[in-house]
């Protein structure tokens, strides 16, 4: 990569988190491979991102993917008189998402993790999505402070 993640602006930062989402969804619904799904995706777009854009969004969507299960127990456990077959897909994929890049993402703090899990939710997701994204997600990161959750640094 030319510059690092910790180079990119928070505009490519943000869009490579989108393209990630959006190659989540298509995996999800069409069971497209993230390659291809990426690759179709930048296409679409009016700009074609950088290189390191392009990257960091298929290593976060590897990293969901790999970690689905995992993130999934996470949710799971803090849904209170919910069950997460009532989880809108677009709300499970925004958690997948940032939780994998909260827990297996050095150069990402988690803070940021979780403001962009919200930020993106008020985009893609309903008008309620927003808070519960932020109560999972915090509830997530509460837990990795006290230890209950390992961060794979």
């Amino acid at each position: 990569m030319d510059k690092s993640f910790e180079d990119m602006t928070r505009k490519e930062k943000r869009l490579a988190r989108v393209i990630a989402l959006q190659a989540l969804y298509a995996h999800e619904v069409a069971e497209t491979e993230p390659g291809n799904a990426i690759a179709t995706i930048v296409e679409e777009l009016e700009e074609s991102p950088s290189a390191d854009v392009i990257t960091y969004g298929g290593k976060l969507t590897r990293l969901a993917i790999d970690h689905r299960e995992s993130s999934d127990g996470l949710i799971e456990a803090r849904l209170k008189n919910w069950e997460m077959k009532r989880v809108s897909l677009m709300d499970k994929l925004i958690l997948r998402l940032e939780i994998s890049e909260m827990l297996h993402e050095d150069s990402v703090p988690p803070k940021v993790s979780i403001v962009e899990g919200v930020e993106i939710a008020k985009i893609f997701s309903t008008d309620d999505s927003s808070r519960f994204v932020n109560g999972i997600l915090d509830s997530v990161y509460n837990d990795s402070l006290k230890g209950l959750i390992k961060f794979e640094i």
